[in-house]
């Protein structure tokens, strides 16, 4: 405890401070014409692209990056106490349902962000340029709530069933956070962008099979947590028949950053 205290107090200030230098010289090459100038152009103007491509997954990714950064300058007992505050644990769904719900999406562990960044990239952004904004926001809470209240109900059935096996188990009071839930959902819904029926049956079986043996790395309620998620992607094929219809019909899809929109054509060819 006493040596994290430090860590917290030093680390992550250091690294703000650097990411701020970072953008203030970036945005001072720009500005006065430095070496490097155009490629910095190039890279603003891909991010920007691909904020505007997939926005959700942009507010989603900024709002848990700086809760993260706030999280870092906590010591443990702090930091923890405020993820279970925000947790849907049996006690915050008994007291706070709604609250809960919403909020636990929004928070992770510091040590998740590489991950959410990941998912971001590979299955968040691709689902919103496909789906669109509306329809990915109501998959990923879809996938969030129901999967989260279909893992409340078996813990609750079991402790009712078997209450001297998982009596102990703090299930009240365990931290749960994370955009897993409804991120797994989007990707099982993704599957279905695979047009080739044996090769989308593989897909979905590869995702499955992963997500089963990533268990071995979560507790048993979290693993049953991410296969229900996966699960109910699967079963919300029409929103994704929809999206192909419209698709179908000639609806032009979100803009993808690698199009790199304000770019003259010598630097798209450049860029590329």
């Amino acid at each position: 405890m006493a040596s994290e205290a430090p860590q917290a107090a030093v680390l992550w200030p250091v690294a703000e401070i650097a990411i701020v230098l970072a953008l203030f010289f970036a945005v001072l090459a720009v500005k006065r014409g430095w070496p490097g100038e155009a490629r910095l152009r190039r890279i603003a103007l891909w991010i920007k692209a691909w904020v505007l491509s997939a926005p959700a997954t942009a507010a989603l990714w900024i709002f848990l990056t700086l809760h993260s950064s706030t999280l870092g300058e906590l010591t443990s007992s702090v930091r923890t106490e405020v993820l279970r505050l925000h947790s849907t644990n049996l006690t915050q769904l008994a007291e706070h349902p709604v609250s809960a719900l919403i909020s636990s999406a929004l928070w992770i562990e510091i040590s998740d962000l590489p991950m959410v960044a990941l998912l971001a990239v590979c299955v968040l952004a691709p689902a919103e340029r496909w789906l669109g904004t509306f329809r990915t926001v109501v998959v990923f809470f879809l996938g969030h709530v129901l999967a989260t209240l279909i893992t409340a109900g078996v813990l609750t059935a079991l402790l009712r069933v078997e209450t001297e096996r998982y009596a102990d188990r703090g299930f009240g009071s365990v931290v749960d956070v994370g955009v897993s839930y409804g991120s797994l959902c989007v990707a099982g819904l993704l599957c279905y962008r695979v047009r080739s029926l044996p090769l989308r049956i593989l897909v979905m079986a590869g995702l499955l099979i992963g997500v089963v043996a990533s268990g071995a790395f979560f507790e048993d309620y979290t693993a049953f947590g991410h296969n229900t998620s996966v699960v109910l992607g699967f079963l919300l094929r029409p929103l994704a028949t929809t999206a192909m219809r419209s698709a179908g019909r000639g609806a032009s899809p979100p803009r993808h950053p690698d199009e790199q929109p304000g770019l003259r054509p010598e630097e798209r060819s450049g860029a590329a």
